[in-house]
């Protein structure tokens, strides 16, 4: 005897859905996964723990797996990632968190190939500047060359930014394209956006799938599309209500039929969904 299935049986019997697998996590694709890896995030001297928390929420959130506080004693690090709000904001991204590293910024940078500082303040003296989209092509690039290879994107603080020797320990430098009469950007937010885009060119440049957010209904595994033979039952009903409640006159139709053929063409109805129109037009006809 099938123990599982007596089990479900009985389960069911008595009004009770029998569990069901867990539903497997999903995951970036490998190649994304582990090309992500390599990036390291740095923000130097951040002052507020709600930008670290909402900062390691973002980057978690976009598939990173490094973050590094520069120029920050361990025992600050310490406070300010154990700061209820840095824990509050990282809603759920305690692990990155966490384990965020903090160090002088020659050592945060030290085995990296690229550094990417952003700054909205051109300099008199800085490294190659770049529009955004070109910065992050070459971070990808660098990625691509070399499966060791790290790269680094480099923030300053809030309140004063990168300073001039800061910017010039990386080797690109580039600002968002904003508002020029305010291009202040929150720390967490300017993470968050940046961390979008280089996924988003990590993804194109290494030619890997985009994700398809349109379910056409997989997201109701037990939907059935609805079949040839129901639609036009429910369009002939749908006319024979017309009709009937005086809208459409048999005898000078127009394009009334073209269009609503047109309409469950672009519709892609499952049975479910005929079904209630159905029941919904023979409750109206009924009252007719």
């Amino acid at each position: 005897m099938n123990l599982q299935r007596a089990a479900g049986s009985v389960e069911e019997a008595n009004g009770i859905s029998p569990a069901r697998p867990a539903a497997p996590a999903l995951q970036d694709p490998p190649a994304l996964s582990q090309l992500l890896a390599r990036v390291r995030w740095v923000l130097v001297r951040p002052s507020h723990p709600g930008n670290l928390g909402s900062g390691a929420r973002a980057l978690m959130a976009t598939g990173y797996s490094q973050l590094w506080l520069a120029d920050m004693q361990e025992a600050q690090a310490l406070q300010m990632r154990t700061d209820p709000q840095a824990v509050a904001l990282a809603a759920g991204a305690d692990d990155l968190l966490q384990r965020c590293r903090a160090d002088n910024l020659s050592e945060a940078l030290g085995p990296t190939m690229m550094q990417l500082a952003l700054t909205a303040r051109p300099r008199e003296f800085e490294p190659p500047r770049r529009t955004i989209e070109e910065a992050l092509t070459e971070l990808v690039d660098c990625l691509g060359a070399d499966p060791a290879a790290e790269v680094a994107v480099v923030m300053g603080p809030e309140r004063s930014g990168l300073s001039n020797e800061d910017l010039m320990r990386c080797n690109r430098v580039c600002g968002l394209d904003v508002n020029p009469g305010f291009s202040s950007l929150n720390l967490a937010q300017a993470t968050q956006l940046v961390a979008y885009l280089l996924r988003q060119t990590a993804r194109s440049r290494q030619h890997l799938p985009t994700p398809v957010f349109k379910t056409d209904g997989q997201g109701r595994p037990r939907a059935v599309p609805a079949s040839a033979a129901g639609i036009e039952a429910l369009h002939q009903s749908f006319t024979a209500a017309a009709i009937e409640a005086g809208y459409l006159d048999p005898a000078s139709p127009g394009r009334f039929d073209d269009r609503l053929r047109g309409l469950w063409s672009r519709a892609g109805m499952h049975q479910d969904e005929l079904q209630m129109l159905h029941g919904l037009i023979s409750a109206i006809r009924q009252r007719l």
